[in-house]
């Protein structure tokens, strides 16, 4: 067991559903959030083990800078310092800054006043830049900046102090493109679940090899597919025959591709709103159907009508399901929801939880009570419902 190490995590897109899942893999206490798309855990686990979805990068602190020093030259001597016992060998590096309000010209000035006092001690280096003071995953991949000669180091502001961390790990974007474009089945009619996102809502399960998933709505099997990588053992089902065929399709492509054994326990046709699954299980991840695809708002009186149908899928799939969970089941669903002129139109049936014999799963790290993914360009997003039984 290694010691308990301090480590940024640099959240994706939605920054709420990286805190919730921390918090779901390591519990409330060794993390904190730092504000805008950043936190900080404080643990010995190897998070890179956890398959992190919401989790871009991850960085070990390597020093502080107080918040009434001069970042430039307090950086350069933390980051000097760390450089300073590493192989003799030309190096290349980078900075990302995060939280912290400065001009492109200033991070590049502070990179190449690293690289001047690097000469001086007898050490070249080359230095790499991003846009918008960030370096993304694949600069840091393709540059090669997470083994002996590559580094990319993160500054991170909180309301007590800089943070400076180096990378140590970044997502494996090349895999998650492979899992999502290159399985040999896609149907963009039943929706397009990012295997990142299955990966967090997995997390926000608390999904482990020694667990069961039941995948109710497994359309082409994305969540299964996620959930085999992790061990477990799997249950899926679908209305659609064919979903299931797409799914057993995918699972064999992903046995042969990442050479692993998938626990397949079943996988039938089935309407989720009144079947009675064989077997034991005690976690449930899934999406329902969202509805129409949709590139423009419809009308109001269109979308509510959208929004009714799902409302009673989602009532009579939930009041399904409850008598079949035990006390220790934990679930996450994926509703839909609509951003709109007026903010998201949600499902009423998620306000209403207890009615349907469920109790809303609170994180102590977050302010806000509602986990929805959701890019600016959609009009369709997701809500994230993680429950157990009340």
């Amino acid at each position: 067991m290694r010691d308990i190490v301090m480590q940024i995590c640099i959240l994706g897109r939605n920054p709420s559903l990286g805190v919730a899942e921390l918090e779901s893999v390591l519990g409330p206490d060794p993390v904190k959030p730092l504000g805008g798309s950043c936190a900080m855990v404080s643990t010995d686990a190897d998070l890179s083990k956890h398959g992190l979805g919401g989790t871009v990068k991850i960085g070990e602190v390597i020093g502080t800078c107080p918040l009434s020093s001069k970042l430039s030259s307090a950086a350069l001597e933390v980051i000097v310092k760390h450089l300073e016992g590493k192989p003799a060998h030309k190096i290349s590096f980078g900075l990302s800054v995060y939280g912290i309000k400065v001009a492109p010209k200033q991070v590049e000035k502070l990179a190449f006043d690293i690289k001047g006092e690097l000469k001086k001690r007898g050490r070249l280096s080359h230095v790499v830049l991003g846009e918008d003071n960030e370096l993304n995953s694949a600069q840091v991949i393709h540059n090669k900046m997470l083994g002996d000669t590559g580094f990319e180091f993160l500054i991170v502001s909180s309301a007590k102090a800089n943070y400076i961390a180096r990378t140590t790990n970044v997502q494996d974007i090349e895999s998650y493109s492979r899992r999502d474009y290159k399985r040999p089945k896609r149907d963009t009619k039943v929706g397009m679940l990012p295997p990142k996102l299955a990966q967090i809502m997995l997390n926000l399960a608390k999904v482990g090899p020694d667990n069961t998933v039941l995948d109710p709505f497994c359309g082409t099997g994305v969540v299964l597919m996620e959930a085999a990588l992790k061990g477990s053992k799997l249950i899926g089902s679908d209305l659609n025959p064919e979903m299931t065929l797409y799914t057993k399709d995918n699972l064999e492509w992903l046995a042969s591709q990442y050479k692993i054994d998938i626990k397949l326990e079943s996988l039938t046709s089935a309407d989720a709103s009144i079947n009675k699954w064989k077997g034991y299980f005690d976690r449930v991840v899934s999406e329902i159907y969202l509805g129409p695809p949709l590139d423009h708002l419809p009308k109001e009186s269109s979308l509510k009508a959208i929004a009714y149908n799902a409302n009673i899928m989602l009532n009579n799939f939930l009041a399904n399901l409850r008598p079949q969970l035990n006390q220790k089941s934990r679930c996450c669903i994926a509703i839909p929801v609509w951003k709109t002129k007026n903010g998201f139109l949600r499902l009423p049936v998620a306000d209403k939880l207890d009615k349907v014999g469920y109790a809303r799963v609170k994180f102590a790290n977050l302010k806000v009570d509602r986990l929805i993914y959701h890019r600016p360009d959609q009009i369709v997003g997701r809500e994230l419902l993680v429950l157990i039984p009340k």
